[in-house]
């Protein structure tokens, strides 16, 4: 009975360690496709070390900065539209 134990034991171990080097396999194939896939959409690796609150402030900086261009674009035509008839 100790070494059906003895062996269980072993066998439990050795399976552990395979869990443990199967789960850090698995955590490097999940950083590798979000790696290619920022590659993709930032080739120039300009984003690479940005923080979070620096993306949002990036996106908000450029959401302002498309309401101004539209609506420039937007009296703009109308102003257009006003001297074509007056």
């Amino acid at each position: 009975v100790v070494k059906e134990r003895d062996a269980l034991l072993e066998q439990v171990k050795e399976l552990r360690e395979k869990v443990a080097q199967l789960e850090e396999k698995m955590k490097s194939a999940e950083v590798t496709p979000i790696v290619e896939e920022e590659r993709e959409v930032d080739p120039a690796g300009l984003y690479a070390n940005f923080s979070r609150a620096d993306l949002v402030k990036t996106v908000l900086d450029w959401q302002g900065s498309f309401v101004e261009v539209s609506s420039s674009q937007f009296r703009n035509a109308i102003a257009q539209i006003q001297l074509l008839n007056p």
